[in-house]
């Protein structure tokens, strides 16, 4: 019983998401990147996490919006929420470059199957105009 619970003690605590901060080197170049969340109904019950570089710096609930300073170059940003799959998207950001990206419920997946599918997405949306 004791192994039983600490197996499903490890199973939870491994499925915890932590938000690091964005810590900004003046030395290096960066872009801004707008992230919006949508406010699908399904997935609307959690937060979202965003992360680059292995680290996760964002939380959204549904119908946020946060801009963020990412350092230029090829960036592979995750998506995840807890205990679910992260999805990966990879883009080449340029030195003081917009960038826009939308994180949605990942399409593919089935309710109570995010063992297998990823249950959020990252896309990347053209940026609206702020005037």
């Amino acid at each position: 019983m004791k192994i039983f619970l600490a197996l499903a003690l490890a199973c939870t605590l491994s499925a915890c998401v932590s938000v690091s901060p964005n810590v900004i080197d003046e030395e290096q170049p960066y872009a801004t990147v707008t992230i919006y969340r949508s406010d699908q109904v399904q997935g609307s019950a959690v937060d979202v996490y965003v992360g680059w570089a292995d680290n996760y710096h964002v939380a959204l609930s549904p119908a946020d919006k946060l801009d963020v300073q990412v350092p230029a170059g090829l960036q592979t940003f995750q998506i995840r929420a807890h205990a679910d799959l992260s999805n990966d998207l990879t883009i080449k950001v340029m030195p003081n470059e917009h960038l826009c990206l939308l994180a949605e419920v990942n399409p593919q997946n089935f309710v109570g199957l995010n063992w297998f599918v990823s249950g959020y997405q990252l896309r990347q949306i053209e940026c609206v105009s702020q005037n």
